[in-house]
């Protein structure tokens, strides 16, 4: 049987998604006629957590895709080698990232491209070393973002990560002269800022290599380096890779695509502090697999832990128990399991994690996590002038003081706010006219007043926001009629007036809420009840309204948020009403989608906060009487109650931890905050573990902090 052909079939045997258009180009690539032409490949894999519309694909910067939903997708473009899928368009109000987006096909289609999709997200960088004057490199995350670097020092790249998306960083363009090498290139399953990967520049360079054995004849597979410098073998013997590994940098080999029919395995795949060549990164191949599994213990709901095997096929765990890697290991091949992402706060450990010679599945992995369940609570104490801080075991539901708390804060705050990163703490003083900042400190949850604080701002400020970005702080100033901005020093968080600051606002403006893309904000006003709208200049941060400045709502405006997609705007009205409105992206303007608003069956009032799951799905009302659960149709908008009070109180302030599993409402009555977990299947609430818990101060908000 010709090659082309076994290797056509066994192609469709494993990829049922094949189109159609897909398979024509496949046969094309196998040639006929007058001469044998390149054989092509379809590119694809799944996407997931997709909620906003406008994700677009490119393919080797080509090819572009459009993706409206979760699931497959495959481009109908083919290749006949390398490979790389980025992101050409992001959806609205969501970050996409790419993984296992780069390589070159090797026999068979390609089918593991991961794109995940989120509304949080987190940075991605590291540092360079070995960089002399003058010298410059070019970097790449996830074969996208280019990044200049001219000197020693940490880097960012100016695209962040999706939460649980991945990042693999790879040098573009070398310094003149020099070999730069990235180690701990390659994640996935981001919970938090990346800072580890290690960039090292010499003059002196090794090379990395190894040899194959078991492969198949006619069969070839890929390898990569540090996640890139993919190699298509095609024989047993020798291998090379041919970009070297620089003086003291790291190599980390492993198979990319696996040849047709059978399984590889790399052994001594990884390596740092390099002085030598590297000779012995061995992969065997085989027909013969063996899966890898074993269990996971200790980690607590709502926490996730990513392992690894030799190096790659990483796999995100969520819930104790058994697990198993999707790729197996080659007959007489070896394992080495590791922790690839640790839970947030918290670290795994593994055991009985490595061995060699295999000829039967493996299942006695073990990892062991310890992962503090801790919840940070900051509430504002309004007559005492201070910000109360409190920790809560969410395991043993014990609730303490923060050590150092309480911390200072001026006359009567009243609202506190923090940024994406959890890094910085910002109060309200209503009496004082002025805005404290703290910093975090990221271990115990203690606050450090910023040197130069309080800050002046407008009469009575109500509340303070911070855009999603991270770079602007803006406090509404309800008898004053304004909106001061501020931008925020990324290393102290410090506050300086952005120029024009303050913005007028309208009649008793309270409450802010800002776009995802941080380019929009809308303010709500009590006294005129209307929805102010403005644009964010993305530079300084000033505001400018918009071509139509206003919009009309039901009821007086105590409270304004926005979806998780970045499509809707919910303005809430104390009479029992919230107004959603269809944002423009592309302008910032405003359509009412129910004038009047939504209301409840339940005969509540008194309404003043709103937030919603992760996925947008389920939106929560703080109400004088309890939470209102709705659900939230993410196409229209539309809110539809569902029965009874999700939770019993009269609350004032309802709010989720950063990855939205989790709502905590505040009872302004009890002087209590209640916890409750989030269903992710239906947006439903149970409650936490020692749930209410006692605060010591009417809780006007709440601020929340998962470490």
């Amino acid at each position: 049987m010709p090659r082309t052909f076994r290797l056509l079939r066994s192609s469709l045997q494993r990829f049922s998604w094949l189109t159609a258009a897909g398979l024509a180009l496949v046969l094309a690539g196998c040639g006929g006629g007058g001469g044998m032409s390149p054989t092509t490949y379809q590119v694809g894999g799944q996407v997931s957590g997709l909620t906003g519309a406008g994700l677009t694909l490119s393919l080797n910067g080509g090819a572009a895709l459009a993706v409206s939903a979760d699931g497959n997708f495959a481009f109908p473009t083919a290749v006949s080698g390398a490979f790389n899928v980025t992101v050409a368009a992001q959806p609205v109000g969501q970050t996409c990232t790419v993984s296992n987006g780069s390589g070159a096909s090797a026999g068979a289609n390609v089918s593991n491209v991961s794109v995940a999709c989120a509304t949080t997200t987190f940075t991605v960088g590291g540092s360079v070393s070995g960089l002399a004057n003058g010298e410059q490199l070019t970097l790449l995350n996830n074969g996208a973002d280019p990044l200049l670097v001219s000197a020693d020092g940490g880097f960012t790249f100016a695209t962040p990560v999706a939460y649980n998306g991945g990042y693999a960083i790879t040098v573009d363009t070398q310094p003149i002269g020099k070999t730069c090498t990235v180690a701990d290139a390659s994640g996935a399953g981001v919970t938090a800022n990346v800072s580890a990967p290690v960039v090292t520049c010499a003059t002196s360079t090794y090379t990395v290599g190894g040899t194959v054995s078991g492969l198949a004849g006619g069969a070839q597979l890929t390898l990569q380096n540090n996640a890139g410098d993919a190699t298509i073998v095609s024989a047993n013997g020798s291998y090379s890779f041919a970009t070297p590994v620089a003086h003291g940098g790291a190599y980390a080999v492993t198979v990319s695509t696996q040849p047709v029919g059978q399984t590889c395995t790399v052994s001594n795949g990884s390596g740092s502090n390099v002085s030598a060549n590297v000779a012995n990164a061995n992969v065997s191949c085989s027909t013969n697999s063996y899966t890898i599994g074993g269990a996971v213990s200790g980690l607590p709901g709502g926490t996730q832990v990513t392992l690894r095997n030799n190096g790659g096929d990483a796999l995100t765990v969520n819930a104790n128990g058994a697990f198993t890697f999707a790729t197996p290991v080659a007959h007489g091949g070896s394992y080495s399991v590791t922790v690839g992402t640790q839970p947030v706060g918290g670290t795994c450990t593994v055991s009985s994690g490595s061995g060699s010679n295999l000829s039967a599945n493996v299942s006695s992995v073990s990892v062991s996590c310890t992962v503090p369940a801790t919840t940070w609570f900051y509430v504002p104490d309004y007559g005492n002038n201070r910000v109360l801080g409190y920790s809560l075991n969410r395991t043993t539901g014990a609730f303490t003081f923060i050590p150092g708390a309480p911390w200072a804060a001026g006359t009567n705050n009243r609202w506190l706010a923090t940024n994406p990163a959890r890094t910085f703490l910002y109060s309200a003083n209503t009496g004082a006219n002025t805005v404290s900042a703290y910093t975090v400190n990221a271990s115990t949850g203690a606050l450090t007043a910023v040197a130069d604080s309080p800050y002046a701002t407008g009469t009575t400020p109500t509340s303070v926001e911070v855009s999603p970005n991270g770079k602007f702080a803006y406090v509404t100033n309800a008898n004053g009629g304004s909106v001061s901005g501020y931008t925020i020093d990324q290393t102290t968080g410090a506050l300086t007036p952005m120029p024009g600051s303050p913005f007028a606002a309208g009649n008793l403006p309270t409450k802010i809420a800002i776009s995802p893309q941080s380019n929009f904000a809308y303010v709500v006003n009590q006294n005129d009840s209307l929805v102010q709208a403005f644009a964010i200049d993305p530079v300084t941060g000033a505001l400018s309204p918009l071509a139509v400045p206003s919009y009309p709502m039901a009821g007086q405006g105590y409270g304004i948020a926005m979806h998780p997609s970045g499509n809707f705007l919910f303005a809430i009205g104390y009479q029992a009403r919230v107004n959603v409105y269809r944002i423009d992206t592309s302008t910032g303007a405003l359509t009412d989608l129910n004038p009047g608003g939504y209301t409840s069956a339940n005969g509540s009032w008194g309404w003043q906060s709103m937030a919603f799951n992760s996925s947008g799905t389920a939106g929560y009302v703080a109400t004088n009487m309890g939470v209102v659960r709705f659900t939230v149709d993410t196409t229209t908008g539309a809110l539809t109650e569902q029965p009874g009070f999700a939770l019993s109180g009269n609350m004032s302030n309802v709010v989720t931890n950063a990855a939205a599993t989790r709502l905590f409402a505040s009872d302004f009555i009890a002087i209590n905050v209640q916890m409750a977990n989030i269903s992710p299947i239906d947006g439903s609430l149970s409650s936490g573990n020692g749930s209410p818990y006692y605060v010591g101060a009417r809780p006007y908000n709440i601020v929340v902090i998962e470490p």
